[in-house]
């Protein structure tokens, strides 16, 4: 969580335009012929405007629907105002966003949920409710676009966060848009998600209408008055951020980076970061892991397999004990770091290989007896955890099993969580529940395998 407010001296526009990492971002690519409804989630009237109107305008050009979903009206933006109380302000901020979304699209849907200003993180399950009602509402896939849950705002975090978790029962595209990121950030702030941001290119005209958008806004980016407490609640050196040629979003689950990039896929980017120069980003030999790692190779059926596969192998910890009861093994992992790593951590068995791949899509060759996945399902979609659940039917050696075991504390910024990822691997038809092991920390699930016919 970050401490801010906005008055004080935002980043300079300048600073972020010069950032190698601004001008090095992977476009955002969309195809829009295969997305049913954009549904934009605001926390206040005006951040649709700030964060996607870009964005809004392109899907009405591609004649997709618009529907925007706006939780509070922003009643509490002047809460020492002596001229405005906050009945005033929010129908004021009602009237602005009409306008300005007319100037966006002129189809697109509204509708304002009326929950309490500041209040969000209070109403989350409503909220969540609400948008995955809104993506649900049509026959073809959602793309939802909402603030960014690590935003520093705590209506932004919260729909945000209420947004990741609609999109996951609906099974929608997700992206996030940052509004106070571009205030408190800077381009070396540890906290600016870089491998995973997008950039949307905006026409001349897509500008011109996005300004006017803002400009609709005048509660917020003009003094309600000259009193002491109706000041302008963005300053110019605010809004700068975003009369950029470009917007922004977040795409944590890799959906939408161009095909055909120098680094196949951002999960590649991503964990390449994460074990930078063979960076250990878990601690192999705590207690946490090492006792885990146990209870997992207790859980197998067997005592040995004849060709094991561990998909998201990170730096090998758990194969280098995997190999030990197999006569082939197999790791899986996206990073080049963590496939280095890896690949020495197991070399003294001498039946191991250790692969870089994209999974779902790039699968190992082979067929196997056990399937491990270990603290990375979370990392797909739904739609890919069963894609990836195909691949093990499809090379599944006769009695094959699955090993499942997953962290059950919040995941940020992934399109599903450790529970999420279980409930699915049981309700799949292609798996046998076998046994299941539950705590705090996290769940451990062994299944039966029915391989392809």
């Amino acid at each position: 969580m970050v401490a801010f407010t906005h008055s004080q001296q935002t980043t300079a526009e300048s600073d972020w335009l010069r950032s190698p990492r601004i001008a090095g971002m992977l476009e955002l690519c969309i195809d829009w012929a295969a997305i049913g409804k954009l549904v934009v989630v605001a926390a206040h009237p005006d951040d649709e405007t700030l964060g996607a109107a870009g964005l809004i305008q392109r899907a009405a050009q591609h004649g997709v629907p618009v529907e925007v979903l706006v939780a509070t009206l922003g009643e509490k933006s002047h809460p020492h105002s002596p001229t405005h109380t906050p009945g005033d302000l929010a129908a004021i901020r009602a009237a602005e966003l009409r306008r300005a979304l007319k100037l966006l699209a002129p189809d697109a849907v509204h509708r304002v949920l009326g929950l309490p200003d500041g209040g969000l993180h209070t109403l989350a399950q409503e909220l969540k409710q609400e948008i995955a009602a809104a993506a649900a509402r049509n026959s073809h896939r959602s793309l939802v676009v909402a603030p960014w849950s690590r935003d520093g705002h705590t209506d932004h975090d919260a729909a945000g966060s209420a947004a990741s978790e609609a999109v996951r029962s609906t099974d929608s595209l997700f992206l996030e848009y940052p509004i106070w990121l571009w205030h408190w950030g800077s381009p070396n702030h540890g906290q600016v998600p870089w491998p995973a941001l997008r950039k949307l290119n905006l026409s001349t005209q897509e500008q011109r209408a996005k300004a006017a958008a803002i400009s609709s806004h005048a509660s917020q980016v003009l003094p309600l008055s000259a009193a002491a407490g109706d000041e302008a609640l963005l300053s110019a050196a605010l809004l700068s951020h975003f009369n950029r040629g470009f917007e922004t979003f977040i795409d944590a689950a890799g959906q939408f980076a161009p095909r055909g990039t120098a680094q196949p896929g951002w999960l590649q980017t991503q964990f390449d970061a994460i074990h930078n120069a063979g960076a250990e980003p878990w601690d192999p030999d705590s207690w946490y892991e090492k006792r885990k790692r146990s209870l997992l190779l207790g859980a197998l059926p067997r005592a040995h397999f004849e060709s094991v596969v561990e998909l998201g192998c990170s730096t090998g910890a758990l194969a280098a004990e995997l190999a030990a009861r197999s006569a082939r093994l197999v790791g899986v992992d996206a990073s080049a770091e963590a496939v280095k790593t890896a690949t020495k951590r197991t070399a003294h068995a001498g039946n191991t290989a250790i692969r870089q791949a994209l999974l779902p899509d790039e699968w190992p060759a082979g067929r196997f007896d056990l399937f491990v996945l270990s603290e990375i399902g979370y990392y797909f979609s739904a739609t890919e955890l069963r894609a990836l659940v195909g691949h093990m039917a499809e090379s599944a050696l006769p009695n094959a099993c699955l090993a499942a075991c997953h962290w059950r504390h919040p995941i940020s910024g992934w399109p599903l969580n450790g529970d999420d990822v279980h409930r699915l691997l049981c309700a799949d038809g292609r798996l046998t529940p076998t046994g299941t092991y539950i705590e705090q920390d996290f769940l451990l699930d062994t299944f039966m395998v029915r391989g392809a016919t």
